[in-house]
């Protein structure tokens, strides 16, 4: 599965329940040092992935709770 890495800037325009479907799909990255030949190459091990992903929990602790549907 492709995934499209995201800047700060666009990150901070999505709408909440689309930030927290890019935060699920950064979770289906590899769990190991294999790299996603579909996607950027990144996996949970990946200092950038980490990064990346730090960033976007930042960004949601930040917003209101919304509640499941």
């Amino acid at each position: 599965m492709k995934r499209n890495i995201l800047t700060h800037e666009q990150l901070e325009s999505l709408t909440t329940p689309r930030l927290l479907a890019y935060k699920n799909s950064l979770l289906k990255c590899n769990e190991g040092p294999h790299w996603d030949e579909d996607g950027p190459g990144w996996d949970k091990q990946c200092p950038e992935w980490q990064e990346h992903y730090k960033l976007v929990k930042e960004i949601l602790a930040n917003r209101p709770h919304i509640d499941k549907k």
